[in-house]
């Protein structure tokens, strides 16, 4: 599996918490931090019409679906970007800006162009929608995996990642006991590179969210385990000073 990057685009990416925890056979320099990562990948309408106010094309401008689901109509923005080859540039509610480049005949078949206020209502009712509801349950009113209690993050404008980083190889067998008793045995190690708003460069293990609440009990306990561990070795330190300085000079 390769490496996830997040912040390098259009992501609005930052820390909404973190945790850190003493690794076990380390002084109080060694620990592992568990991050809760908040990224925004949307484009709210103001976004949307400061872009739309810019784009002078023929064929820029809002568009509609053709095709209604759950009574609710698509609507995207689109910007002409190769006009040679009549390539378009998308923009979405809930993903914002996407990656693949769009032909303007294969938009034609399924989207018409509307002026800027027929679009408003569809583009603000999947931005407000996306914040908590997967593309399955907008578009067809039920999700197998939402109904099954399962998180479905499918289309979603918000998402939340847990990224364990730090001495994580120190930890590696409680982390792989964790995913494999909850997740199953195949379970696949994803790793992720980050850029916050604020600049701070993250690298680490992104951690399922059914798993977050067992590996922070375990890590809980192993870092009580290691304070302790860290105490008692400098209260030994104080009260026999002259066998340091021995082992000193040694």
């Amino acid at each position: 599996m390769g490496i996830l990057d997040l912040g390098s685009g259009d992501e609005k990416v930052r820390k909404s918490d973190v945790k850190k925890f003493l690794t076990p056979g380390y002084s109080t320099s060694g620990h592992v931090e568990l991050y809760t990562i908040s990224v925004e990948r949307g484009m709210s309408w103001e976004e949307a019409t400061k872009i739309w106010a810019e784009l002078t094309g023929p064929d820029d401008g809002f568009y509609l679906s053709l095709q209604i689901r759950n009574n609710k109509k698509t609507a995207i923005l689109v910007k002409e970007v190769n006009p040679k080859k009549k390539l378009f540039l998308v923009y979405r509610p809930n993903t914002g800006k996407q990656l693949k480049l769009e032909i303007y005949a294969d938009l034609k078949k399924k989207y018409k162009k509307v002026v800027s206020d027929d679009a408003l209502m569809h583009w603000l009712d999947q931005y407000n929608s996306s914040a908590d509801t997967c593309t399955h349950a907008y578009w067809r009113g039920n999700c197998k995996k939402a109904s099954l209690g399962l998180v479905c993050e499918i289309g979603l404008r918000c998402r939340t990642y847990y990224v364990l980083c730090g001495s994580v190889l120190s930890v590696w067998t409680k982390v792989e006991g964790v995913l494999a008793s909850v997740s199953g045995t195949n379970v696949k190690m994803q790793i992720v590179r980050l850029r916050t708003e604020d600049g701070q460069r993250i690298v680490g293990l992104i951690i399922p969210a059914n798993c977050v609440s067992p590996l922070v009990n375990l890590l809980s306990t192993s870092d009580q385990s290691q304070q302790l561990a860290v105490q008692q070795k400098q209260l030994w330190q104080q009260h026999h000073p002259q066998s340091i300085t021995n082992l000193s000079n040694a």
